[in-house]
């Protein structure tokens, strides 16, 4: 038994982050992120050189939540960018009532520096996306606008008629009847 439990804890899934404390700062293999609050002093380094995963890089905000003795980190991106809305900034508020134990300690660090990473990962189209509407556009069998055409007939009716634009049925279409009064 002693065995397992010694060879899980020298299991990492990423290498040891390198930390700095100093006033007010705090180096995170590198980058240098502020303090902005550090409620019942949670802020570890010890549990944050094993818990910090270099995919975390990408956020402008970290938030680290202690209970039971675990660091949880967080990631936000900042209110500026386009990303959902429980990912920005304004949602750590909600993130720390909701998600984490009342009354545990937790530490919020902002990136002082500009984020390079997250302009790279930000930076791609989403081309995919513009390949599948082409796609379903083509095999669409509904009724297009443009073939609408409004005749008048009579004093009180008028007529719209629809056609097909695409498919096998090209010259089907119906018409719609209408009264006035």
């Amino acid at each position: 038994m002693e065995y397992k439990e010694e060879n899980k804890e020298s299991t990492l899934y990423h290498p040891l982050a390198h930390v700095i404390i100093n006033e007010g700062f705090v180096m995170i293999n590198g980058r240098k992120y502020e303090i902005i609050a550090n409620i019942k002093d949670a802020l570890d380094i010890d549990m944050l050189k094993e818990k910090y995963d270099p995919y975390l890089d990408q956020y402008d905000y970290l938030v680290g939540d202690v209970s039971s003795e675990h660091l949880r980190l967080k990631g936000f991106y900042d209110e500026n960018d386009r990303v959902a809305i429980d990912k920005k900034a304004n949602a750590i508020v909600d993130y720390l009532e909701e998600y984490c134990n009342p009354g545990s300690a937790y530490f919020v660090l902002r990136l002082a520096q500009e984020n390079k990473i997250k302009k790279v990962a930000f930076g791609r189209q989403n081309k995919r996306k513009n390949i599948s509407n082409n796609r379903y556009r083509s095999k669409c069998p509904y009724f297009k606008e443009s073939r609408v055409h409004k005749t008048r007939i009579g004093d009180h009716k008028t007529a719209v008629k629809y056609q097909r634009g695409s498919g096998q049925h090209k010259n089907k279409g119906f018409v719609i009847k209408k009264r006035k009064g």
